[in-house]
């Protein structure tokens, strides 16, 4: 099966936040082309994982 959706949430990985300390962990919500549309950073791993399999949800439940 073709993956079809226009969004995509990409890998966790260590990120830095330009003038905000203590959000070490990130990913970002990228276009079907990989172009980036937001980011977002989490305190830890754990929680960007949380948050990212909820995007995951949303996009997939949106796209059914």
């Amino acid at each position: 099966m073709q993956d079809t959706r226009l969004w995509k949430v990409g890998d966790i990985n260590p990120v830095s936040v330009l003038g905000v300390d203590g959000y070490p962990y990130g990913f970002n919500l990228t276009t079907e082309a990989g172009q980036p549309l937001l980011s977002f950073a989490y305190v830890t791993r754990a929680k960007a994982e949380e948050a990212a399999a909820h995007i995951r949800s949303a996009i997939e439940d949106a796209d059914s």
